[in-house]
């Protein structure tokens, strides 16, 4: 497996590096458009330079930190366990919920084509404090839109000066919003009774703390020192510190798993399981120049993530930070992400860390229901460390 990723990755390389060159004034000019999957089953595309976070209720919330008072919001509600059964009944509690803040009041209402079908919607304007506790005039599009188990709620907000600007954001991801029949798509996640929907004020994004890497292995076990292409003896659940001298990590896996490192360009070592499909490949980029990790993980992104098979669809949950990486100053993100083999589901965690010139990419992947495999993949990544363990 570390062999297809890796002639791919090479052949995309330099383009990479160009990128992350000229990612902070590339990214900030020209704006690329990602697509964000939801295990609900609906896909749409955003800006690169807006983020996601997930809030306590579940709401999908979509920012930019150039417009920091414009919020679009995907709330998922299932069908089966909403007050309101009808897509007008949804909307017509929405309604109320506008009309009952400050200054509420309807503009316009009516429907439009999106995802195939014909959507009501309607506009609402009131007053509100913005980010800076200042009263300002807002306006919020509502609609809602049906999935074979669900309501999609979706609501954009903004104060009526930016408010035209920003839309081309929220007309791109209704223009996009694709949304997989029956029987394809991961049950949503439980959901909490549709509370009253607050605009534009949200709940803040509850941030999951840290989770520690899984225990390590006993202080008096002596680093793995298997061959590299050899598999070592042992089980899935004894996990061994794998320390690799060429370009100074550490890393935790089950002692089953393979260990096989490529020194050409990208460098790369692959560690797997024998029978499965399952494990971690850890990509070493030198780069011309540092970059901020952030930078360095859309440059990723977005010149050679949708090119490896279990990292084609970036997955709409929230972005973490890793649990650290022993060094101070140098943070790692994770992110998550699926595509398909032999047209089964494969899903995957990366780790993005930047240390100096040298930026490290660690992926796990795992088949899609395959519990115990995910819980492998995702210690052994979080386990990552540039000092010893």
């Amino acid at each position: 497996m570390c062999t297809q990723v890796k002639d791919m990755v090479w052949r995309l390389l330099m383009a990479a590096v160009l990128v992350l060159a000229g990612a902070q004034a590339g990214l900030a000019q020209d704006v690329t458009f990602r697509t964000y999957k939801d295990v609900a089953g609906f896909s749409c595309e955003f800006p690169s330079d807006w983020d996601f976070d997930q809030a306590r209720n579940f709401d999908r919330i979509f920012t930019s930190a150039k417009a920091p008072d414009a919020t679009i919001i995907i709330q998922v509600i299932e069908q089966d366990k909403a007050a309101e059964k009808t897509v007008s009944g949804q909307l017509e509690a929405l309604k109320q919920q506008l009309l009952r803040a400050p200054d509420g009041r309807i503009l316009n209402e009516g429907t439009a084509p999106i995802a195939g079908q014909q959507v009501p919607f309607l506009i609402a304007g009131y007053t509100a404090l913005d980010t800076a506790d200042t009263a300002r005039a807002f306006r919020h599009i509502q609609m809602v839109v049906t999935t074979p188990r669900a309501f999609l709620l979706m609501s954009y907000s903004a104060p009526d000066e930016s408010f035209d600007q920003e839309m081309r954001v929220f007309q791109n991801c209704s223009a996009t919003l694709q949304i997989e029949a029956a029987g394809m798509a991961a049950p949503p996640s439980p959901q909490p009774p549709a509370p009253e929907q607050p605009a534009p004020q949200q709940p803040a994004p509850e941030q999951p703390a840290p989770q520690p890497p899984a225990a390590a292995a006993p202080d008096s076990q002596a680093p793995d020192a298997v061959a590299p292409d050899a598999v070592a003896p042992g089980s899935e659940e004894t996990l061994i510190w794998r320390h690799n001298t060429d370009r100074d990590f550490w890393i935790a896996v089950p002692s089953i798993w393979s260990n096989k490192a490529d020194p050409s360009e990208p460098y790369s070592v692959d560690m797997q399981h024998p029978d499965r499909v399952e494990g971690v490949i850890v990509f070493v980029v030198d780069m011309n120049k540092t970059s901020k990790v952030k930078e360095y993980a859309d440059a990723w992104e977005l010149v050679l993530a949708d090119k490896i098979f279990f990292m084609k669809d970036r997955l709409a949950v929230p972005a973490k930070d890793h649990p650290g990486v022993g060094l101070a100053k140098t943070p790692g993100i994770m992110r998550e992400y699926q595509g398909e083999m032999s047209g089964a589901t494969v899903r995957s965690v990366a780790a993005y860390v930047v240390n100096k010139k040298r930026g490290f990419t660690v992926v796990g992947y795992h088949f899609l229901g395959d519990a115990q495999g995910e819980k492998r993949i995702r210690a052994a990544v979080e386990s990552f460390r540039l000092a010893a363990p």
